[in-house]
């Protein structure tokens, strides 16, 4: 396999399948290297800030993965809905969940569910999460997921939006896969298109561009030292090669908002 064409099997998965075995290999790689505690430094969550102005009803978050955003409300006896359309992912926020003493497991549900294609639970919701799930969509299938979230939110409903940005350092569009895994890179400009002004107030906003930390860098080429061993690649030189130029340049770049339906 050429080095580039390796470099881009990790950006050219259709929307909607199974997760490939290299993302499997990646996420439990997070699992098992990752505590909660560890995810829980690592989080950016703006949603604090506005956690006393929170309405009555669940938190929910669509693509949790192993959510720290829901793990960072343990304690809540709010009512939590974690849905993902990768059960492997819901079994392990489940189980970090279930190590935690402080969680109230009651109100926890962990559905199996593939948005937007199956309906969301209707509820009212005090608080819906996108973190790291819009840019696997285009822009206008963004504009028609914001149309389902403002009928499924109410009046004081918050709504927190982590997506790639412009920037971020495998947006390259004079490449001919440069959509095919991450189906749309944003500005701010396209999120307010998601959620107009005339059904949501934007609260916060942030332009995040940062290098990778040392405990990130290592999870990845770890991961990567696996990947490339499951691909059959024995080759020393080879090996460092294909990481070198995966590596090179990758800074996370995204666009971090809030919003609150009106």
């Amino acid at each position: 396999m050429q080095v580039r064409e390796l470099e881009w099997q990790f950006y050219t998965k259709p929307k909607n399948i199974t997760m490939d075995n290299s993302m499997k290999l990646y996420w439990e790689l997070v699992f098992k290297r990752q505590t909660n505690n560890d995810l829980l430094r690592e989080l950016h969550n703006p949603i604090r800030q506005y956690e006393k102005e929170m309405i009555d009803g669940a938190i929910l978050d669509i693509g949790c993965g192993q959510s720290p955003f829901l793990l960072d409300f343990l304690s809540t006896d709010r009512e939590i809905i974690a849905i993902d359309n990768e059960q492997i992912q819901l079994d392990f926020l489940k189980k970090r969940v279930e190590s935690e003493k402080s969680a109230t497991l009651k109100n926890w549900s962990y559905l199996n569910l593939n948005f937007p294609k199956d309906d969301l639970p209707d509820s009212t919701y005090s608080l819906i999460i996108f973190s790291n799930l819009l840019h696997f969509f285009t822009l206008k299938e963004c504009v028609e997921i914001g149309k389902i979230i403002a009928n499924k939110s109410t009046k004081g409903t918050l709504i927190y939006i982590g997506v790639h940005s412009v920037k971020f350092y495998a947006n390259n569009p004079s490449n001919s896969n440069n959509n095919g895994y991450f189906k749309h890179y944003f500005t701010i400009r396209d999120l307010d298109k998601v959620f107009p002004s005339h059904l949501f107030e934007k609260i916060y906003y942030a332009d995040i561009d940062k290098s990778d930390s040392k405990s990130e860098r290592d999870l990845t080429e770890e991961w990567l030292d696996k990947d490339i061993e499951a691909d059959g690649i024995t080759d020393p030189n080879q090996r460092d090669l294909i990481k070198k130029n995966y590596l090179k340049n990758k800074r996370q770049s995204d666009v971090i908002a809030v919003y609150r339906k009106k």
